[in-house]
């Protein structure tokens, strides 16, 4: 385990926005995240240095100039069947593993529960953090166990599905436990029954047009595939974070009236008294596809996606969020929130 230092954060983010971590370590086990925090807490050069947990760098923004924290990228590896019947699997998976790659390995063992959520882009411990999820399929919906390092503490433990406290985009893990619990290892419930197609209108059509009723896990996942990679750009070629608005959450009273001006309007019931607004159709309403802030953009063909264009600092984006949640509510009243966390 080495502990390197200044090292430029714009290699381990899908933005590319970024200055330096002060230090920076590599942790491929729990023997290594135990050691790294007896050395934070006795070495004089790290002490009252902040730890900061970064994983796949796929849903996180940086700031310009020297961050100064002790960066552990954690890569934490792990396939394991721990339980078996006739109609699930329990696998344990380190956090470290890529998000994908599980996914595809999921699928091609005749698992559900995960194909709906191909080619999102990060690491398995990422997932709870963020409630990730896509096409009506969250993390919360498999997840058992997620097994965690306590640092007010220094002891592993285990928190159950209900412990994390799961909500839309949310976990106890980005509220009330903020930067308590670094996660190792996450336990998925996968299930041996036949797959359902995600009810949402361009995996429908997919299926209906190629007239596959009953299609194979493979195709679910290659549908997916095809129907994300036809919307959000590669961050390899555009630097982004994916979606970087949450789909408000907005009184139905409000809903009704906007119900009324914009008969296209996508608007997604909750309860008698909430709906889910989609962001995007937000932002694309308010003629902001495609525009540019600076360095910044709307990309042109998912209104939910920023992307830098060329170079930006943390400056643009910030600039870029703020302009287009001004606009946004100046049109609807509605306050669009960030999705991705800033640091």
């Amino acid at each position: 385990m080495e502990i390197q230092e200044y090292v430029d954060i714009k290699n381990y983010s899908t933005f590319k926005i970024g200055g330096q971590f002060r230090y920076f370590v590599v942790i491929s086990s729990i023997e290594e995240l135990s050691q790294i925090y007896v050395i934070a807490r006795e070495d004089v050069k790290y002490k009252n240095t902040p730890i900061f947990i970064l994983g796949g760098g796929s849903n996180i923004v940086f700031s310009d100039g020297v961050i100064n924290v002790v960066a552990l990228k954690i890569e934490i590896k792990g396939f394991e069947i721990i339980n078996e019947t006739d109609e699930y699997l329990d696998i344990r998976v380190g956090a470290g593993e890529n998000w994908d790659d599980f996914v595809k390995r999921s699928v091609e063992m005749n698992l559900s529960g995960v194909e709906a959520m191909s080619i999102i882009p990060g690491t398995v411990g990422a997932g709870p953090v963020q409630n990730v999820g896509a096409y009506g399929v969250e993390v919360k919906d498999i997840i058992l166990n997620v097994e965690v390092f306590d640092k007010n503490i220094n002891e592993f433990k285990i928190l159950s599905n209900l412990d994390c406290k799961f909500g839309y985009r949310d976990s106890i893990f980005k509220n009330e436990e903020k930067d308590r619990y670094i996660i190792t290892y996450v336990i998925y419930r996968l299930s041996k029954k036949e797959p359902r197609i995600p009810n949402y209108p361009d995996v429908l059509k997919y299926f209906a047009d190629k007239n596959l009723l009953n299609p194979s896990l493979e195709n679910i996942r290659e549908a997916i595939i095809f129907i994300r990679n036809s919307k959000l750009p590669d961050f390899r070629r555009l630097p982004n974070v994916g979606s970087f608005f949450k789909n408000p959450i907005i009184e139905n009273i409000l809903a009704d009236k906007l119900k009324e001006n914009y008969l296209n309007i996508k608007i997604f019931p909750i309860d008698e008294n909430y709906s889910k607004i989609p962001a995007g159709w937000l932002i694309e309403n308010a003629e902001l596809k495609g525009k540019s802030f600076g360095n910044i953009s709307v990309y042109d063909k998912s209104a939910l996606v920023l992307v830098n264009n060329n170079n930006a600092s943390f400056d643009d984006l910030i600039y870029a969020k703020n302009e287009i949640i001004k606009i946004v509510f100046d049109k609807f009243k509605i306050t669009l929130e960030q999705e991705p966390e800033i640091v």
